[in-house]
């Protein structure tokens, strides 16, 4: 079995991660390199599922108070004085599975834990209901709901950890 570690994204990583990301559209917003770069260069925490050398998922967390655009970040930032937003996951389709995911939660919540709690959106209409379920088993509440604008719309998530200094 292939070794699976977590580690910090490094530049080298940026072709790999665009094409996963690119691969699950349908889970994350698209991004072409110059909003990659610009992402990373405003995250809180980049990790890389390193699996042999082979990128097999990835996770970027991005902190209040920075220029990213995203209206559900936005919508966070208006809810809470602090807290790590959880904007996109991926796991590759071939580690699918084999506790990635897992492991990648688990590694954002410690390192959110400074800030009281992680947040993310989930499409509740149309639902997603293996990420709605895989959410909910880990202690995570939905804390609103936002249209997309895209005919979708997002429930927003929250999972407290140890802080409840709620704005």
């Amino acid at each position: 079995m292939t070794r699976l570690t977590l580690r910090p994204y490094v530049a080298t990583d940026a072709g790999a991660v665009l094409a996963l990301n690119q691969d699950h559209l349908d889970e994350v917003g698209p991004l072409d390199a110059v909003r990659q770069a610009w992402l990373m260069s405003l995250a809180d925490t980049c990790l890389v599922a390193d699996a042999g050398g082979e990128v097999a998922g990835f996770v970027v967390t991005v902190a209040p108070g920075t220029a990213y655009d995203s209206p559900n970040y936005r919508w966070f930032e208006a809810a809470y004085a602090d807290f790590a937003y959880l904007d996109r996951v991926v796991v590759s389709e071939a580690h699918q599975r084999r506790g990635i995911g897992s492991l990648i939660y688990d590694a954002v919540e410690e390192q959110a834990r400074r800030r009281g709690r992680v947040t993310l959106e989930v499409y509740a209409e149309p639902p997603n209901v293996g990420s709605l379920a895989f959410h909910a088993a880990r202690g995570y509440v939905e804390v609103g709901r936002l249209a997309q604008g895209n005919g979708k719309v997002a429930a927003m998530f929250a999972k407290e950890l140890g802080c409840d200094d709620f704005r």
